[in-house]
């Protein structure tokens, strides 16, 4: 028996700025990012690394206009601000509108501001010549690139001091900051991930930034990469770049053919065949998101390095093993019917085998499954939640009790063999880590918001974990955080919001469960526009999201769901069957809950 419908995907949603702003489309090379063949990566609300573009894609640029003679000094910040989205020779347009000595002073890199255009934006004169600016704030891009949202009803405000200038007002002092709306971010910037090792060197991790995206994109991502992780992902892993290496021409052009050409020196230290290893894989997984690119070739000091494997000029698609998305061989998919453990296999009346042992056999029913990620070992939860039970998926033995409390989330493994789960004690949530065939271990925990935990999901690198909270208003929220692992001793802290607000309101609200969709984007369970509990695609930053609308047309309540990279989106609905998502529709599999994949 099979069921489908069509997948409901959200338009995108962009926002002119009206004003003197002259919009012109440029079709230019898109960015086209690492992602999977079978989780849908097309109808992006917003453009982001998320979501899969075309091979072109389209760009709106913001053609800013030179002051005019005559404008008032609130005309002039007015123009300024809105020029300000004009990247072209370093905000060319925009320092017309100040004096020499402030052209050349102002660091628009210094820091940007994301503000609400949607909402009141008061640009006023004080007293002729001092001009103030205010407007709510959505979120700050660091010099790092990284995307970080404002609290809630935050406002940014900025003095202007004009001077006139041949007898007409210009800009005389004025912050180091450049002050953009959400449409100018959608417009001129795009989501890269820019990768850097786990501790144990053997997977890359991405992290993701916003970089204005142009003609110098390969060398603002060699530039991102040799200064290392943003702040909030630096405890967490650790660049192989030795401190101090930096391009010895600030510049990283992709040559005739597409291959980049890094030029490297400066570095204290001398690199190891090892670190060149990494630093190579690094480049590679970075470089790779531009279109045009097919190899890179790496000097350091002059002396092209040949990594191992790869030669002076490596292919593109060099350093496979470091790919943080690795699926182990043979991986399995299973489910629950009826109490018993199942494996959904691929094709033919024979899709649907039973696991042998005490678990497919119904001697031992578990809630929420969890499989490791060689499929050999299974984690999962008693009927009541209360007890943590860890065993081989075949064993003839019953699954072993390795934690008892009061209500647990559902478990996940990592790439080290660790299960995680969230206790949701009454005296606060406690996060628990189990080494295979290891004692538990209580991890510590900062920055989580209060609340109940409602989900908790390990990314399958063992460095990040994504959290849905629960707050006092029954609303669920997304956070990511970090695992910081500091001489054998294990903390979960810097936990940020992951918001899809476009003008202070939210794609998605609501959040009732997550997991990850691959590397570089989750898959979130939430209230979405028109009011239906469903599964979305979202990147880490949220600027990128892709509903794939309900079940069927009776709108099903979904309450379980599992994705993997490279593999189809598995819900279970309220009425005790299993769905699939095939990018085109959601797919009838037949009665079954708690789907998961291995990792």
């Amino acid at each position: 028996m099979s069921s489908r419908r069509p997948v409901a995907v959200s338009g995108a949603r962009r926002r002119a700025r009206g004003l003197t702003a002259l919009l012109v489309t440029t079709v230019v090379a898109a960015v086209v990012l690492a992602g999977c063949a079978s989780i849908p990566t097309s109808g992006a609300v917003r453009e982001g690394s998320g979501v899969r573009s075309d091979s072109r894609d389209l760009i709106i640029r913001a053609l800013a206009r030179p002051p005019s003679p005559g404008m008032t000094d609130v005309q002039i910040v007015n123009g300024f601000l809105l020029a300000s989205a004009d990247f072209d020779g370093d905000h060319g347009v925009a320092r017309q509108f100040l004096t020499t000595d402030a052209a050349t002073s102002w660091n628009p890199a210094a820091q940007t501001v994301v503000y609400d255009e949607s909402q009141a934006v008061d640009v006023v004169a004080r007293t002729p010549g001092q001009v103030a600016f205010s407007a709510h704030k959505l979120a700050v891009i660091t010099v790092q690139g990284d995307y970080q949202l404002a609290a809630r009803s935050s406002m940014t405000t900025a003095g202007f001091t004009l001077k006139k200038v041949a007898g007409q007002w210009r800009i005389a002092t004025l912050p180091s900051i450049l002050f953009v709306t959400q449409g100018d971010v959608d417009r001129a910037y795009r989501t890269f991930d820019v990768y850097f090792p786990d501790p144990t060197r053997s997977v890359l991790v991405p992290n993701q930034v916003l970089l204005p995206y142009g003609p110098g994109t390969s060398t603002a991502l060699v530039r991102s990469l040799l200064a290392g992780p943003t702040d909030w992902l630096k405890p967490a892993v650790r660049s192989a770049f030795p401190a101090g290496m930096k391009l010895v021409v600030d510049s990283a052009p992709i040559r005739p053919g597409g291959v980049v050409q890094v030029d490297l020196g400066g570095a204290q230290t001398q690199a190891g065949t090892a670190d060149l290893n990494t630093m190579s894989a690094q480049l590679a997984w970075t470089l790779r998101q531009l279109p045009d690119v097919t190899g890179q070739q790496i000097t350091i000091d002059g002396a092209p390095i040949a990594a191992a494997g790869a030669g002076t000029i490596q292919p593109i698609q060099s350093w496979a093993t470091y790919d943080p998305d690795a699926f182990a061989s043979g991986a399995r998919t299973f489910f629950v019917r009826s109490g018993r453990l199942v494996e959904l296999r691929a094709g033919g009346a024979s899709k649907v085998a039973v696991v042998p042992g005490v678990l497919g056999d119904g001697r031992q029913p578990l809630r929420s499954p969890a499989l490791s990620t060689s499929s050999a070992d299974v984690a999962g939860l008693d009927r009541a939640g209360a007890h943590l039970l860890v065993g081989h998926v075949s064993a003839t033995d019953k699954a072993r009790t390795v934690l008892t409390g009061t209500s647990f989330t559902a478990p996940g493994w990592d790439r080290l063999d660790e299960v995680w789960t969230v206790d949701r004690s009454a005296s606060g949530p406690v996060v628990w880590t189990v080494p295979l065939g290891k004692d538990p271990v209580r991890v510590t925990v900062r920055d989580l918001p209060a609340g109940r935990v409602l989900a908790f999901r390990v990314a399958s690198d063992g460095v990040r974990v994504a959290a849905v909270v629960e707050d006092t208003t029954g609303d669920g929220s997304l956070y990511l955080g970090r695992i910081e692992r500091v001489n054998g001793h294990i903390a979960v802290a810097g936990f940020r919001p992951v918001d899809t607000r476009v003008s202070g309101t939210s794609t998605i609200t609501d959040v009732q469960d997550v997991t990850w969709a691959a590397a570089d984007r989750f898959a979130v369970l939430g209230t979405s526009q028109n009011g239906t509990l469903e599964p979305s695609l979202v990147s880490l930053t949220g600027l990128a999201v892709q509903t794939l609308g309900p079940v069927d047309q009776a709108k099903l309540p979904i309450v379980s769901m599992a994705t993997a990279p490279g593999r189809q989106v598995l819900v279970g609905t309220g009425d005790g069957n299993l769905w699939t998502f095939d990018g085109l529709g959601w797919a009838l599999v037949g009665e079954g809950s708690d789907p998961t994949y291995a990792g």
